[in-house]
């Protein structure tokens, strides 16, 4: 190591010394990050003797079966990714928009109280949310389709919409509040109306909350347990239509874990598809981020 090298280290334990509150923010950042490397290790760890048995054919696999001891996550993967992006084409455009309305068009005086409503949608439990799809939304979707049950994919990505539009709305309407009112001013001065205002001096600026907010979003909806185990039907094969039913990791990790003997085949595959969640949430991050430093407008 170099005595450059060895200085900039020396000179930067001489900052945290000086700064106690340095001191305090670099040990919450380093533990959130060694808190984040353990659980990846736990996880690896633990889908390690899956992953080492059977290889791609954990993530490709069309079959799982316990009595044969063939994991194949493919058609639960496939449920995940169907209903999450099913999800976020529903709740993107109503939640950025609805994050512009309450921010940039609504009476100054009535934002917060309506804020306040959208943020108490995003604290309702899940379950709540299970209950109304399982009750209201899967009978009417079995009624308007004329099919035999309402537990589909589409049922699944309409209640996970609505838990994921509120976290959309939040963090992209605090992001557009933040925009420099003069910004907002000098396009209006320069003879833009409001909406041109939006679109070429809000939007822009706000990109990379809106992003961040739509990230958030994906990971509720992908992440999403109890709600889309009680209206997604839970049938692992590759649906042809939302109007089928499917079975996403979550729901399937929850209920197979308990009946898994720790240590088991079964036990590790199921950490193994736990493995590929965090796998695909960190790809989705990195993209974005890429996305965000290069300055391009997601479609």
């Amino acid at each position: 190591m170099s005595n450059k090298t060895l200085n900039k280290i020396s000179s930067f334990f001489v900052s945290l010394k000086s700064q106690p509150m340095t001191v305090v923010l670099f040990l919450c950042a380093s533990f959130s990050i060694i808190i984040l490397f353990l659980m990846l290790f736990f996880v690896t760890r633990e889908g390690a003797l899956a992953f080492s048995k059977f290889g791609p054919e954990l993530l490709f696999g069309m079959q799982w079966n316990l009595e044969k001891e063939i994991f194949g996550g493919l058609p639960l993967l496939y449920g995940s990714l169907m209903v999450t992006f099913g999800a976020l084409v529903i709740a993107i455009p109503i939640g950025v928009a609805t994050a512009i309305f309450v921010s940039e068009v609504l009476p100054f005086h009535i934002r917060d109280p309506v804020k306040s409503i959208i943020e108490l949608l995003a604290s309702i439990p899940s379950v709540i949310y299970g209950f109304i799809g399982l009750l209201i939304l899967a009978p009417f979707i079995s009624s308007f389709f004329g099919i035999v049950s309402g537990q589909t994919a589409l049922t699944a990505s309409l209640i996970l919409a609505l838990m994921t539009i509120p976290t959309i709305v939040s963090v992209s309407g605090e992001i557009i509040s933040a925009v420099p009112k003069n910004f907002k001013e000098a396009a209006l001065g320069l003879g833009a109306t409001k909406w041109e205002t939006i679109k070429s001096v809000v939007l822009p600026i706000s990109k990379s909350g809106i992003l961040a907010s739509i990230m958030l979003g994906f990971g509720r909806a992908i992440g999403e347990t109890i709600a889309v185990s009680m209206i997604a039907g839970n049938q692992a094969h590759i649906a042809t239509s939302y109007l089928e039913a499917i079975y996403a990791i979550p729901s399937f990790i929850a209920t197979h874990m308990g009946e898994a003997a720790v240590g088991s085949l079964e036990y590790s595959a199921l950490f193994g598809l736990g493995l590929i969640l965090l796998i695909i949430t960190f790809i989705v991050n990195t993209l974005a981020d890429i996305v965000v430093k290069r300055g391009v407008q997601p479609g």
